[in-house]
């Protein structure tokens, strides 16, 4: 019913838009963006059909010599499965279907990706000079068609990309290699496919996917493309191989190509000096991995470690498990080292457990113990003893030294 409709306000609109004239090209009055559209419902668009008329626009041909009151068209995305959706005054390729329905695809690249057309195209196209062919009569025919319309005596109601779409300049194209397959959005994200995007042009297959272009590279002129930079994108996944060598560098790198990271890979054996070969590189301010119902896990044919100018902190449920076939080295640099039991046990070897001994309470036992020794009196046929035995210099020299026992590092609970 609606596609009957559709193609009988085309036919009105235009002859241009024939089965003869496959291609034209059309101004966009509105992008559809969701079921809640006002244009949804005053087409009378069935139920069943709205979601395949998500991202369908409202265009008028730019050949049109119509009068002000005549109906819009709507037109369907070429590609339903991938599509890019055009603004408010852009132009685009309208392509008649073999089934008499029409479709549209975006053309005319600009010099930057962000836009490709004025905003006041409408106004520029079929609006200027017109105005006195808006007239009152003509206006109950376009309440008829049930499409919402405004008065062509101002053009501010058409000089915009958008309800919210605003224009931003410095968005570049992407620098070309032989070959490259390249997507890139409006707003700076970018997917490349490439094979010589390496400073010698040796075939080394790459795909990066980029999310944002840095501060720095908008700051070029229009005039200029922009390549990736996996240190300073807003975000970055680079997939390598071969003589692709990735310039990676840790936290946030300068202009002027220095880095705020303080901490060096000290600890890290055989560090790869050169970041060449088949890799896969991840960088943004933030990374969030989760696993929501199952297992994450990690191999490493090679090393592997962690470096950090912050902390690194586990929160388990549950226990630790660690198995190593090689010593255990841990180094604090001059720190402490704390392990907080609370009431549960620590246990050094698996057999023939013994108790820790307290050395500050097995001072003073000891300290006691000397104590009792150098008070003794024995009880002889002649009569009591002297107090203490005629060596007690040598225990209260033992005495003294009991502290000597403790460790001035080391403590124990």
């Amino acid at each position: 019913m609606f596609g009957d409709r559709n193609r009988n306000v085309q036919s009105n609109q235009s002859k241009s838009a024939s089965a003869q004239n496959k291609t034209n090209v059309g101004v966009v009055y509105h992008v559809i963006l969701d079921e809640t559209d006002s244009i949804i419902k005053d087409f009378g668009i069935p139920t069943e059909q709205i979601p395949k008329y998500i991202g369908a626009i409202q265009y008028r041909l730019q050949t049109s010599s119509a009068k002000s009151d005549d109906l819009l068209s709507l037109a369907l995305p070429a590609n339903q499965n991938y599509n890019s959706l055009p603004t408010k005054n852009e132009v685009v390729r309208i392509i008649n279907g073999e089934g008499g329905g029409m479709f549209y695809e975006r053309i005319s690249k600009s010099v930057t990706p962000n836009v490709n057309t004025s905003n006041t195209t409408i106004s520029d196209t079929f609006i200027k000079d017109k105005n006195q062919n808006n007239k009152p009569a003509n206006y109950s025919k376009v309440q008829q068609t049930g499409i919402a319309r405004s008065n062509f005596d101002s053009s501010a109601d058409y000089d915009s990309y958008g309800s919210y779409f605003e224009f931003t300049p410095n968005i570049h194209h992407l620098k070309l290699y032989e070959g490259d397959t390249i997507i890139e959005s409006r707003f700076g994200q970018s997917i490349r496919l490439s094979g010589y995007n390496n400073s010698e042009n040796t075939f080394s297959p790459t795909l990066i996917i980029r999310n944002g272009e840095s501060g720095e590279s908008s700051q070029k002129g229009v005039d200029s493309s922009t390549e990736e930079d996996i240190n300073k994108d807003g975000g970055i996944i680079a997939f390598g191989s071969n003589q692709y060598k990735l310039p990676f560098q840790p936290g946030v790198v300068s202009d002027g190509g220095s880095s705020n990271f303080e901490t060096s890979p000290a600890s890290f054996k055989d560090y790869p000096s050169e970041l060449l070969g088949n890799q896969i590189l991840l960088n943004s301010d933030r990374l969030i991995f989760s696993a929501k119902t199952s297992e994450m896990i990690f191999y490493s044919k090679g090393n592997y470690g962690f470096i950090s100018d912050g902390q690194l902190s586990i929160d388990n449920k549950f226990g630790i498990e660690v198995n190593v076939n090689d010593d255990i080295n841990i180094t604090t640099n001059d720190r402490s080292v704390n392990v907080n039991s609370g009431n549960g046990n620590i246990n050094l070897g698996n057999q023939n457990l013994e108790s820790l001994v307290r050395g500050e309470t097995l001072v003073d036992l000891l300290t006691q113990l000397i104590d009792a020794i150098e008070a003794q009196i024995f009880l002889t046929p002649s009569g009591p003893t002297a107090t203490g035995p005629t060596n007690i210099a040598t225990f209260s020299k033992i005495k003294s030294e009991l502290k000597t026992a403790l460790s001035n590092l080391n403590k124990t609970s």
